[in-house]
């Protein structure tokens, strides 16, 4: 549907009341591709709320390069593998660094901030590519890649986090009490926790846009 309106202008309402406008590039049945002036922003469509094309001019200011590939979800993440990215889990949360592999329903994400993080490709709502030669923060890529955890990779993301049973993991980058504890068990997607008192209680799994563990 959206392959008709190729160079328009778009606005569109992400889930999480995100909100963004830009060029729309490209359309296929997983992703679009828009430039927003300055970057092109890779979205799922299984975030995309609603959207519409008000009449602007922007189109013509924004100087948009046509030459762009037709791509899907899986193959924008094995293009973007080592590239420095932002993606977005949140509306408030973008976290930068580099994709470094990419299994079944989740890909491996290094962060100079969080270190080595599994994000669930559910819960991506989108990447961008960024400027290479600056990196995050500043910081070489070669030495930061060489922190990614040695950990082995599981296919699914349930599977990997059974591997850190009577670990303590930071779900969703720790922003709320209970994504902060040790792994007791998972069942039936079913996370059982306990925090820093010693308490338990359970994640639902279909829930967890990301984690990573203290290294």
């Amino acid at each position: 549907m959206l392959s008709k309106n190729i160079g328009q202008y778009i606005e569109l309402e992400l889930s999480g009341n995100i909100q963004v406008v830009g060029i729309l590039i490209e359309a296929s049945s997983d992703i679009i591709v828009l430039y927003t002036g300055k970057v092109y922003r890779y979205i799922s469509l299984r975030h995309i709320k609603n959207f519409s094309f008000p009449i602007t001019d922007e189109e013509i200011e924004m100087g948009v390069d046509p030459e762009i590939s037709e791509t899907s979800f899986r193959k924008l993440l094995m293009n973007a593998k080592g590239m420095f990215v932002e993606i977005l889990l949140a509306k408030t949360n973008p976290v930068y660094g580099y994709i470094v592999g990419i299994m079944n329903n989740y890909f491996v994400f290094y962060s100079p901030v969080f270190k080595t993080m599994f994000i669930s490709m559910d819960h991506l709502k989108w990447l961008t590519v960024c400027n290479e030669e600056k990196g995050p923060y500043g910081l070489n890529k070669s030495e930061q890649l060489l922190q990614v955890s040695t950990l082995s990779w599981a296919r699914t993301l349930e599977e990997q986090l059974k591997k850190l049973t009577n670990k303590l993991v930071v779900l969703n980058l720790g922003r709320h009490p209970m994504d902060i504890g040790k792994i007791n068990h998972l069942q039936d997607s079913i996370i059982e926790m306990v925090n820093a008192q010693g308490d338990t209680f359970f994640v639902n799994m279909r829930h967890v846009k990301s984690f990573h563990f203290p290294q």
